[in-house]
C-alpha cells in the first residue's frame, strides 16, 4: 500500500493510495475536491498491464468497480482536512476490499448477453 499527496491551484489537495489486489488488479482510494466543490473519497479498481492501467466504466454493475465512499462539505479543503478524511476512508479498508469481492463475484454470476 502506497499513498501519494499532491496539489495543484487547479485540482487542490489530492490524495491516493494504491493498493495491489492480485491478479493484476489495483485498488484505488482518491480524496480530493469535486466538481460542485464537496471533499469526496472514491475507490476505484484498475486492471494493470504492464505499464499500463485500464479502468472500464459501465452500468447496472457492469465494468470495473467504482464507488463514492465518503462526501462532506468542510468550509475550505485543506491538506489537513483532506487527510483526515482520507485516513476515515482507509479505516475502511476491509469493508472497502468486500464490496469490490462482490462486486466481482455478482459480475461472474451474471449470465451472458444473448446477441
Amino acid at each position: 500500500m502506497r499513498t501519494h499527496y499532491s496539489h495543484s491551484t487547479r485540482d487542490g489537495h489530492r490524495l491516493v493510495t494504491i493498493i495491489d489486489l492480485g491478479g493484476a488488479r489495483e485498488l484505488d482510494i482518491s480524496t480530493r475536491k469535486g466538481l460542485g466543490g464537496a471533499l469526496e473519497s472514491r475507490a476505484s479498481v484498475h486492471l494493470c498491464n504492464g505499464i499500463s492501467r485500464r479502468h472500464v466504466i459501465g452500468f447496472n454493475g457492469e465494468g470495473d468497480f467504482n464507488r463514492l465512499f465518503l462526501c462532506t462539505n468542510p468550509k475550505r479543503v485543506t491538506e489537513k482536512v483532506a487527510r483526515e478524511q482520507h485516513t476515515l476512508v482507509l479505516a475502511q479498508l476491509d469493508a472497502i476490499k468486500l464490496a469490490v469481492e462482490m462486486h466481482y463475484e455478482a459480475q461472474d454470476r451474471k449470465e451472458p448477453a444473448h446477441a
